[in-house]
């Protein structure tokens, strides 16, 4: 039975003064590191797409699904509307604002997961580093939808212990329920449910009866659970663009029939690179204390230690074998698995210079990782893969906003047109990010771009002033009615933007 009472009095006999400060301060430290400059760094490709989505499902609610169309869930385009409604001249806010709510809900969780598991000094513990990671850090600071499935794995992992622990009917229904939104973020999400089949190694007792009553027990419960995630992952039927989230995945996942022609196409890229990947953006030291702590929980608690092996050894094993296209970003999960048993370890430590030792390896690790992320984006450290796709490559957006506010400024003397190159994530959908509702500018994206399109848009230049914005084209030799206005280089030297002013043909 509910009693909030009851609950107000454990809280009080729980956490005292000092940890009500503590918990205060470690939100302020969460909402200060994500909201300081949290639209300056550069747009990512794909924070255009996601954001473009929500603005036409928020003007229009008949596309409230059309994230379906490229196959993906539409929770990031629900979860963004709001913002933009608070945020309308600041879309890329807006946007970001939906990554740091997927961060706050993960924190809570993870709190909350840790306190359940290993106290309430790990809880806090834990809390804080979760704040100073870089890998959680960077990714609840974009318009992406990877904080969302972090705060899935939590939450999940934590409702699953409770039901093979408690096998209540109430807290199937909250898994379902918790299950079912989060497999509208992303359908990796449907693997944390999966793994829930393992929970009875929690409870695993020499008394067989026992344990296959339990077991039955939970395995009903988790089916229940299972069966309501389902329908409410099913509300996408009212879309009749469901089916493409199947065709979406076998761009990112080998199906069985692939694996069996080809099971050693992506193993070695993956084998080597996915723990590289976790480790690297958790700043190396956090992950490699967790793995100590994973040792040192199996001797403590082998039972919960085997657990957590399997959340790390399934999955990976699935990853490395079946991934076609791998970026760390996938694999954010791992992280929090790693701090909660980095999380555990260190409350365990009563040797207080040791555990001095590991805080400051662990400040150094992340100290720089994390002033690069907040105020130094072109040196974040992150492996070449990601420097590619957020700093150095074609998809990291340098000088988007700069151009449509140089676009603005010419918008006042007459209307502009911008002629973009691409007409899906870069650039035509980031330029859209940065487009105001009363701004006399007209984007339109063309893939490919070509000589013939510009001569059909020079009948215009006599009523607009018109652009040109190459996001991907480099070479230039040819003879096109244009001239060069600027060009925004990125770091590294690897790609570049650059921006013509149509001309009148000679």
């Amino acid at each position: 039975m509910f009693d909030i009472f009851k609950i107000f009095s454990f809280l009080r006999k729980t956490f005292s003064r000092k940890d009500i400060l503590l918990i205060i301060l470690i939100l302020f430290l969460f909402f200060l590191t994500r909201f300081v400059n949290l639209d300056k760094f550069p747009i990512f490709s794909d924070e255009g797409i996601y954001i473009r989505w929500a603005k036409v499902a928020r003007s229009d609610a008949t596309w409230r699904f059309i994230s379906l169309t490229d196959g993906k869930q539409p929770l990031q385009t629900w979860g963004t509307i709001p913002f933009l409604k608070f945020f309308p001249d600041n879309a890329l806010l807006a946007g970001r604002l939906f990554g740091v709510a997927g961060g706050l809900i993960s924190l809570i969780g993870f709190f909350i997961l840790a306190f359940y598991l290993f106290g309430k000094p790990a809880a806090l513990i834990g809390s804080f580093l979760y704040i100073v990671t870089p890998y959680f850090l960077f990714y609840e600071r974009l318009a992406l939808v990877d904080s969302w499935v972090n705060a899935g794995f939590i939450w999940i992992f934590l409702f699953i212990i409770w039901l093979v622990k408690e096998r209540r009917l109430s807290t199937s229904l909250i898994l379902g329920l918790a299950g079912g939104m989060f497999l509208l973020a992303k359908s990796s999400v449907r693997i944390f449910l999966m793994l829930g089949i393992l929970a009875p190694i929690l409870v695993f007792r020499k008394d067989i009866k026992k344990l296959i009553r339990e077991s039955i027990n939970f395995y009903v419960l988790l089916g229940l659970a299972a069966t309501v995630a389902l329908v409410i992952y099913n509300v996408q039927r009212l879309s009749p663009f469901m089916h493409y989230v199947a065709q979406k995945n076998l761009t990112f996942v080998m199906s069985f029939s692939e694996f069996l022609k080809t099971p050693f196409q992506y193993f070695f890229y993956n084998l080597k690179n996915t723990p590289l990947f976790i480790l690297w953006e958790m700043g190396f030291v956090i992950g490699v204390i967790g793995l100590i702590g994973l040792i040192e929980l199996i001797r403590r608690n082998e039972k919960l230690g085997i657990y957590f092996l399997l959340w790390i050894v399934l999955p990976l094993t699935a990853i490395i074998f079946f991934t076609k296209v791998l970026f760390p970003r996938y694999l954010i999960f791992f992280a929090s698995i790693l701090l909660l048993l980095c999380s555990f370890y260190l409350s365990r430590i009563k040797i207080n210079k040791l555990k001095t030792v590991f805080f400051l390896l662990i400040f150094l690790s992340v100290s720089y990782f994390d002033y690069t992320i907040v105020f130094d984006y072109k040196n974040i450290p992150f492996p070449p893969v990601d420097r590619g796709q957020y700093i150095e490559g074609w998809p990291a957006g340098w000088g988007i906003k700069e151009t449509m506010e140089f676009a603005r400024e010419k918008a006042k003397e007459k209307p502009v047109i911008i002629i973009a190159e691409g007409n899906f994530g870069m650039a035509y959908d980031v330029l859209d990010v940065f487009l105001k509702p009363d701004d006399r500018i007209t984007l339109k994206g063309y893939w490919p771009l070509n000589k013939e399109t510009l001569e059909e848009h020079q009948p215009l230049l006599k009523d607009n002033n018109i652009y040109i914005f190459f996001s991907h084209r480099e070479d230039f030799r040819e003879v096109w009615p244009m001239k060069l206005v600027r060009k925004i280089e990125k770091p590294g030297g690897r790609s570049s933007f650059y921006m013509f002013k149509l001309v009148p043909a000679q």
